[in-house]
């Protein structure tokens, strides 16, 4: 087989296959629906949880744990990707992605997608929950959360933050974010200032004085939110464990696994501000979005929580989640958007419109499996969530939400006939 030419790139972008469609409509408070290119440049270095620099030589460490069968690097055309150590057979399973570093229902299905697996139940309420107010579609999968969270803090947190999202729910003031980018961005660093100021204030207040300054958060703020909470809880469990030394990801644990994503999750790309430029009342969402978590997690996630944390988990979010959406009966059958969950180690798969690799669900697991033989050096390339059915013209219109152009052999081979 001929090696894929010039897919689309941006090495920290990841679509659902088997659940993701894309959306003639973007989606800019959450995550993006198929994929979505934002120009960026690999970095020597970038930054782990305790502020310190990931070297490069680190990063490529971290990088070849991922698979055995395929190699993270810099592509011709900008951006990593996927290659192939060797010839690889069709229906290879590559890469097993086990649990999210992150994830989030969305508070309409809250009660009818397990919260640990995903599982949709058609609508029936779920039985099985904690405080009535985190569900699960069995007792297997609520005893796993329960394991995974032995001291109940994450439970906790999320049943407070059920609690005060009913008392701030509202519609944000988008008064006073200037349209150009320029003002735009001299305004985000002094807004983002007065977020450290008024930090400092509530700092020095009692409990409950500090609820009176909680923000007005909207119902696309509520699956962010959820989705920081998880995501800082498994900073907290990372810091308790030991840091893995299994050579791959096939040979960790889950624990393990989590603790391997989280450093891969540092040195993903963060399109925060490149979305807040585009859609600027977001910055005010996103503003808002750190006050209500700063106040509502418990002191055991303050060391991993400052406004720069926060605004990386949240834009390493916007170009590396992938949904999970309804299933349908129906070819033209519109889905129900769920939720998402963000895995690190499978955000350097490009796309293509001819993709030789698909992913499967299977709980919250993903795992990665060839669609034919592969040649060694080959680049592995998934698809964005684009139905195969559809003609160039269709896919580069519903691509052109994202500002690209696919430049994979089908649609070279189709334009050419046009």
């Amino acid at each position: 087989m001929p090696s894929i030419p010039e897919p689309i790139s941006n090495s920290n972008i990841c679509g659902e296959i088997t659940m993701l469609s894309l959306s003639t409509n973007l989606n800019p408070r959450g995550v993006v629906k198929a994929g979505e290119i934002i120009e960026e440049t690999d970095e020597v270095e970038a930054t782990d949880s305790s502020g310190e620099e990931v070297h490069e030589s680190e990063e490529k460490v971290l990088l070849d744990k991922i698979s055995s069968a395929f190699e993270v690097k810099t592509t011709s055309y900008g951006g990593r990707g996927c290659f192939a150590h060797g010839a690889i057979s069709k229906g290879t399973s590559i890469l097993t992605a086990r649990r999210p570093i992150g994830s989030a229902v969305t508070r309409a299905f809250r009660k009818e997608v397990c919260t640990w697996c995903f599982t949709y139940m058609d609508g029936r309420t779920l039985k099985y929950k904690i405080q009535q107010k985190i569900y699960f579609c069995s007792e297997k999968c609520q005893n796993e959360f329960c394991n995974y969270d032995p001291d109940s803090i994450l439970a906790d947190t999320l049943v407070r933050m059920e609690d005060l999202y009913v008392r701030c729910q509202g519609d944000i003031d988008e008064n006073g974010v200037p349209e150009s980018e320029e003002e735009l961005l001299r305004v985000m660093d002094d807004k983002w200032a007065e977020v450290t100021e008024w930090e400092s204030k509530i700092s020095k207040m009692k409990p409950t004085k500090r609820f009176r300054q909680l923000p007005t958060v909207t119902s696309d703020d509520y699956t962010e939110i959820r989705y920081i909470i998880m995501t800082l809880y498994n900073y907290y469990r990372e810091e308790k464990s030991t840091y893995m030394t299994k050579l791959l990801i096939s040979d960790m644990d889950e624990d393990e696994q989590l603790t391997f994503e989280k450093k891969v999750l540092e040195i993903l790309y963060s399109s925060e501000i490149d979305k807040v430029k585009r859609y600027p009342y977001l910055l005010i969402a996103y503003i808002n979005i750190y006050k209500f978590v700063r106040l509502v997690i418990p002191h055991e996630f303050l060391p991993f929580t400052n406004p720069q944390k926060v605004r990386n988990i949240i834009g390493r979010n916007l170009t590396n989640a992938f949904g999970v959406w309804s299933p349908t009966t129906q070819e033209n059958e519109e889905r129900e958007f769920f939720g998402f969950g963000v895995y690190p180690s499978g955000s350097f798969f490009n796309h293509s419109c001819r993709c030789n690799v698909t992913k499967i669900r299977d709980g919250a697991s993903y795992e990665y499996v060839t669609t034919e033989d592969i040649e060694p050096g080959t680049e592995l390339c998934i698809s964005y969530g684009i139905r195969p059915e559809d003609s160039v013209e269709v896919r580069r219109e519903a691509l052109g939400e994202w500002f690209f152009i696919c430049g994979c052999t089908r649609c070279v081979e189709e334009s050419s006939k046009d």
